[in-house]
């Protein structure tokens, strides 16, 4: 064989080998990370922040944070004047003390009457028995002095006498049901003295709801930190009247961040739900493991319009992939890129 020959084929033969070699080592890569390698991918980091508003209106009489400073759950970051509020809860109270009072002299008043009315109608109810008693007999001795009359057998004098005893019984039991009636409007009378006792218990039920509202105002004065977190802003400061509604700071949760990449649809089949992602930061240092926790199921906007030159036959556009990082070493606003996705 020429030398020419011989130096094609070991020509040949390397290429061959390097060809092998490197397939060799992607595939021995695929068995730990699938890489992104359909362009850099740049996203925008984030994180958990609140506005912390007031709920109430009054001036701001202390507050006890800057930016910058790291706050706990609970702790008070501002108060506002809470006088006025207070004296409304004095109000209140001597409000339901005045209405518990007029209730327990209306109770042992009605108490009272009951009692009083109850017992003039037990009397006078005995005392028309009675009387009817009295009425019956009197009119079987009229009616048997009317026979005996219209018979002869005895005087019209004698029969005058047991007629005026009839009448008078009559008058008596009518006298005794006139008595009843008025005993018994008593007892109605105490009925309405029970209706005006219940209308005084619902006006302290109202009156202690408003003392509670009153007391739900008077501790939304005292501003508290709604999480762990960093005082990110600062809106107000010492002496400021606010309105209902107006922010006095901003707290960060610096343990709740995430990055945001808008990925093309073309490439969406890379990402999955709870797949590890790592990180790197603008400085080529900075790197963080973070875990897909949302790829949004709307799309945000087209990341390539379609154009002639290209021969697209449409725009591609771009879904939301949520990186959960939780570090407090990340800071909302930061750019970082994807480098590999694990398996």
């Amino acid at each position: 064989m020429s030398n020419f020959w011989k130096i094609r084929v070991k020509q040949i033969t390397a290429v061959v080998v390097s060809g092998l070699l490197l397939i060799t080592g992607f595939a021995g890569c695929g068995k730990n990370t699938t890489y992104i390698t359909d362009g850099e991918l740049w996203g925008r980091a984030d994180a958990k922040e609140i506005d912390v508003n007031t709920k109430i209106s009054g001036r701001v009489v202390k507050l006890n944070v800057k930016e910058g400073d790291v706050v706990t759950k609970g702790q008070v970051i501002a108060r506002i004047d809470s006088r006025d509020l207070e004296a409304q809860v004095a109000q209140a109270e001597a409000n339901i003390a005045a209405l518990e009072a007029q209730y327990t002299q209306a109770t042992a008043q009605t108490g009272m009457q009951t009692g009083t009315a109850a017992a003039a109608v037990g009397q006078s109810g005995a005392s028309q028995e009675s009387a009817e008693a009295s009425m019956n007999l009197a009119r079987a001795d009229y009616d048997r002095y009317k026979e005996l009359l219209e018979a002869g057998a005895v005087s019209k004098q004698i029969f005058e006498t047991y007629r005026t005893k009839y009448e008078t019984a009559q008058a008596a039991y009518r006298q005794a049901s006139a008595s009843v009636s008025s005993a018994q409007a008593g007892l109605d009378v105490t009925s309405v003295n029970e209706a005006n006792e219940n209308a005084v218990i619902k006006k302290i039920d109202q009156a202690k709801a408003s003392l509670e509202q009153i007391h739900v105002s008077l501790d939304e004065t005292i501003i508290r930190a709604p999480f762990d977190g960093v005082i990110t802003e600062k809106y107000v400061e010492e002496g400021s009247m606010l309105s209902t509604g107006t922010p006095l700071v901003a707290v960060q949760d610096t343990n709740d961040n995430w990055v945001n990449f808008k990925v093309a649809e073309t490439s969406l089949n890379h990402y999955n739900l709870y797949q590890k992602i790592t990180i790197e930061g603008r400085d080529g240092k900075t790197q963080f493991t973070g875990t897909i926790t949302d790829i949004s199921k709307k799309s945000e906007f087209a990341t390539r319009r379609a154009t002639s030159e290209r021969g697209d036959a449409s725009d591609i556009i771009s879904f939301n992939v949520k990186v959960q990082v939780n570090s407090g070493k990340l800071r909302p606003g930061m750019r970082f890129r994807i480098m590999e996705a694990a398996k």
